[in-house]
């Protein structure tokens, strides 16, 4: 009966249902017609899109293509908090990058410019790949000093440039021949069934949403006996605070999942019209085991942490503190959004397919959402403990008696 009470006055909440209809909006305008594209590749097409190489000469060659052209611009694109900050060189940074572009290269700038002019006019927009194979790599310049330059060249302009690690193996791409794609769609047809691949671009923007909007939900619930100035009745009733807040958590938790599992439904039997229009059977079943695994913990994370700092500020507080955790986590990804996974809160894998490298993260994705579902639980444990100090009079508004 307590549970009923709590899914009624929360769906009631004019709060809910705008958060509802934010997460909503978001997933399906930020889907659009991707999963339309999958298709069947053709012979002689002129493009079979791009994938990430391994080809130590083609990292090369596509960095130095970069330093190069930022060099002549004479300012260097850095991303130090996820977002773009354009630095100008000093004369001896400039003297310094000089240096390694023309030992690495075994090239002069004049040199290196003039080939460039003669290829493609500068910098092309259109194939910036095949541009970055005209440049050329010394015949002694070994892959280790490469990174040893590259280090420098951080070091010289700062952090989070595209010159740091674990950006130029990430943006090193290779143009995919027709087996290539032939291969990587089999890959979706087959290991994935198509709703695995369309599982994992849905819950990478389902993350983005559901690390802020789910908080907005939680401090409604909690505020709701002081916006009703029924505290101190809440507080003289035999009913005991952990089955109160637990009550509330789980009515919070089911009716943020409830729009998922919903909105989710559209991608979900589009991967399988896509999988039957293939001759291969689609999986719903593995579509939500993706959807449930990926998104339950964020959601439990947000609405501990939420009824924490709720119960402890008796305020806003944790909106803006879950603001923070949001931007911080996505900066965090950066420019990484395929296999970004870490501890962040918000893991990345903005892209159909990929299979290797989802298997690959595969483990380091079940710690990260292991870890935030027992944060989410610790916090609300804490909240309980809080809120139950709060009614027996030794803690008021977050500090004790």
């Amino acid at each position: 009966m307590l549970l009923k009470k709590e899914l009624r006055l929360t769906l009631r909440s004019l709060t809910y249902w705008l958060s509802v209809l934010f997460i909503g909006v978001f997933l399906l305008t930020q889907l659009g017609s991707d999963f339309f594209s999958l298709k069947q590749p053709k012979p002689n097409q002129n493009d079979y899109g791009i994938a990430r190489t391994t080809n130590r000469k083609d990292i090369q060659r596509q960095t130095l293509f970069k330093l190069l052209q930022q060099y002549s611009n004479q300012s260097y694109n850095t991303y130090p908090l996820g977002f773009l900050k354009v630095v100008k060189p000093s004369k001896s940074d400039q003297t310094a990058i000089k240096k390694i572009l023309e030992h690495s290269t075994g090239k002069t700038i004049n040199e290196l410019n003039q080939a460039q002019s003669r290829e493609g006019n500068g910098y092309s927009q259109i194939d910036p790949i095949i541009m970055a194979t005209k440049i050329p790599v010394a015949r002694n310049y070994s892959y280790p000093s490469f990174e040893e330059d590259m280090k420098e060249v951080e070091g010289l302009i700062g952090k989070g440039s595209d010159f740091s690690k674990n950006t130029y193996l990430n943006q090193s791409l290779k143009q995919l021949t027709y087996q290539e794609a032939v291969k990587n769609f089999r890959t979706i047809l087959t290991k994935d069934r198509v709703s695995g691949a369309f599982a994992r671009m849905t819950c990478d923007y389902l993350g983005i949403i559901l690390a802020l909007v789910p908080v907005f939900v939680a401090v409604t619930v909690v505020l709701r006996d002081k916006r009703a100035k029924s505290q101190l009745i809440i507080y003289s009733k035999s009913i005991s605070t952990f089955k109160l807040y637990g009550t509330r958590f789980l009515a919070t938790f089911l009716l943020l999942l409830l729009p998922i599992i919903l909105f989710s439904l559209l991608p979900a039997v589009q991967s399988v019209y896509i999988a039957q229009k293939y001759q291969h059977p689609g999986d719903l079943l593995l579509f939500y085991q993706y959807i449930l695994g990926w998104t339950i913990p964020t959601i439990v994370a947000i609405v501990g942490i939420s009824f924490l700092l709720t119960t402890v500020f008796n305020g806003l507080v944790s909106v803006l503190f879950q603001l923070c955790i949001w931007l911080i986590s996505s900066m965090m990804s950066g420019r990484q959004i395929v296999g970004k996974i870490g501890l962040n809160l918000i893991p990345r894998f903005n892209n159909i397919g990929s299979h290797d490298v989802f298997k690959s993260i595969f483990y380091e994705l079940v710690i990260n959402r292991t870890f935030w579902f027992l944060v989410g639980l610790l916090c609300f444990m804490v909240s309980c403990i809080l809120a139950d100090l709060k009614r027996k009079g030794t803690m008021r508004y977050g500090n004790p008696n």
